[in-house]
């Protein structure tokens, strides 16, 4: 197995764009554990430069993510149930591997993370 750290700069620097995967955040922006979560996501990410597409449920953006898009019933579609939802997501299959719905400070959120990239690149 990998090192975390070196697992997360081999996802936020691809060797081509096509075989990048990102991250699917899905939130409410009234929930306190999607706060919470958004803060450790958002120091993970900033920190090893990963992509992140953040989705809201009730169409209030939080302000570290801009680039925030509406739900239109995906999160139904896939069955997300709880936010704050996280999951590797990898655009040339469509695959989608949950990684958490609760709050995860950002060590173990990193670890997650990582162990969701070695099983992407197992299959």
């Amino acid at each position: 197995m990998y090192p975390i750290s070196l697992m997360l700069c081999l996802l936020a620097v691809p060797a081509q764009a096509s075989e990048q995967v990102g991250l699917i955040f899905v939130y409410r922006s009234d929930c306190a554990a999607s706060r919470a979560f958004s803060t450790s996501l958002k120091a993970v990410t900033d920190h090893y430069r990963l992509a992140v597409l953040p989705v809201t449920l009730d169409d209030r953006r939080f302000a570290e993510w801009p680039g925030t898009v509406r739900d239109h019933g995906q999160a139904q579609t896939l069955g997300i149930e709880r936010v704050p939802f996280l999951a590797l997501f990898d655009p040339t299959t469509g695959a989608l591997a949950p990684i958490t719905s609760r709050y995860l400070p950002p060590a173990h959120l990193e670890r997650r993370i990582a162990a969701a990239i070695e099983a992407s690149h197992e299959q």
